[in-house]
């Protein structure tokens, strides 16, 4: 399965990375991950706008 980021997320659904980076960390979807604290999140790119 494919992921993005959240410069690409941003852009796909049309909010600002800053946006996405703080809904990333309150997300309890086990689907976004991230490595590390600190290092980048990782969103699957079929994953459904939660801005809409």
């Amino acid at each position: 399965m494919a992921d993005m980021g959240t410069k690409e997320a941003a852009e796909l659904w049309g909010v600002k990375q800053k946006r996405v980076q703080d809904w990333c960390r309150k997300c309890n979807d086990p689907r976004i991950t991230q490595d590390k604290k600190g290092s980048p999140w990782h969103i699957p790119k079929d994953y459904p706008n939660p801005f809409m």
